[in-house]
């Protein structure tokens, strides 16, 4: 009698515990809808890219010109905030295959930015017929070469990824002239870069 009344409560529990976890946890039907079988953040994925922008690593070696069109120095790097807004452009000034040259900064709405139209071949549509009535295919001579379309400097941006040229309202003995830029970690001493006690991870530092 007790060994029956033992079970009896045994069975009770298991079947009270299962109720429990199946509150917690209910069922998810095979042909549920993804949003239902996994938990997700509410992300807006961007699959395609804009007009108006370019690719940040592409704006690196772009070249910077002065007031009267001359180069005076390359992009290096581009600083951005936390929130991912552009704030500062830094400029490799002089020196020759990397020996003395020196790191200026200049806010990122000083710079202005040029791209010039070019020339494309024109889509199969608005090519002309050739006289076997097929479209016009390119050859070996000129005037074989389809016919070429301008495109926009904004379309010519988006293709490549980055604009033609810089254009900073300074000379290149003023950007000289200029103080250096100094990133953050370069002012910290070597022991400061160790991990503190305690803490495995490797701290990054500075290129």
């Amino acid at each position: 009698m007790l060994r029956t009344l033992a079970l009896t409560t045994l069975c009770g529990a298991a079947l009270v515990g299962s109720s429990a976890y199946a509150d917690d946890n209910p069922a998810v039907p095979a042909n549920a809808p993804a949003a239902q079988t996994q938990a997700s953040a509410s992300v807006n994925f961007v699959t395609s890219q804009e007009k108006t922008q370019w690719r940040a690593p592409k704006l690196i070696g772009v070249g910077v010109y002065g007031p009267d069109d001359k180069q005076i120095g390359k992009i290096d790097d581009l600083l951005v905030d936390r929130n991912g807004s552009a704030q500062t452009i830094v400029i490799g000034v002089g020196g020759f295959l990397g020996f003395g040259k020196k790191d200026v900064a200049v806010p990122f709405s000083a710079m202005q930015w040029r791209t010039e139209a070019r020339k494309a071949p024109a889509p199969a549509a608005d090519q002309p017929p050739s006289s076997t009535g097929n479209p016009a295919a390119p050859g070996t001579t000129a005037a074989q070469q389809p016919p070429m379309k301008e495109t926009d400097p904004a379309t010519a941006e988006a293709s490549q990824g980055y604009p033609d040229k810089a254009l900073l309202n300074v000379t290149l003995d003023e950007l000289k002239a200029a103080p250096d830029f100094k990133y953050a970690s370069s002012t910290l001493a070597d022991s400061d870069m160790r991990p503190a006690a305690g803490d495995t991870t490797m701290k990054k530092t500075a290129p």
